[in-house]
């Protein structure tokens, strides 16, 4: 069998629209108050953590959309069973959780993908 190589690709950041190497891209939710709802957004080195902190507070604001909608993010993401698991969250425990899931993408141990 022939190794599979992946091709290079890039990305551009949903913040500062610069190009950015898709292996340096991060790949984040972020809440988009026009649209109530939470899309997959690309953020370079730069503005991934500004972004992280505006989902961190899009999420404490408590507003269940935005937690329903982060749900659906997670299961667009292919957690779908997780997804399902959080919705039934009482509303506190799932803000928890939710900041959680945030700070593990943060902290690298959870990573989304493109």
């Amino acid at each position: 069998m022939a190794e599979e190589i992946d091709a290079p690709y890039s990305l551009m950041c949903s913040a500062c629209y610069t190009p950015c190497a898709g292996a340096d891209a991060h790949v984040i939710p972020h809440w988009h108050t026009d649209r109530e709802m939470v899309f997959t957004t690309y953020r370079c080195g730069n503005c991934w953590l500004p972004g992280l902190a505006e989902m961190r507070e899009s999420i404490n604001s408590g507003a269940e959309e935005v937690q329903t909608s982060f749900c659906d993010f997670l299961a667009r993401q292919g957690y779908a069973r997780d997804a399902e698991g959080i919705r039934a969250m009482p509303v506190a425990e799932r803000k928890a959780y939710q900041l959680r899931i945030l700070d593990a993408v943060e902290g690298a141990r959870i990573v989304f993908h493109p």
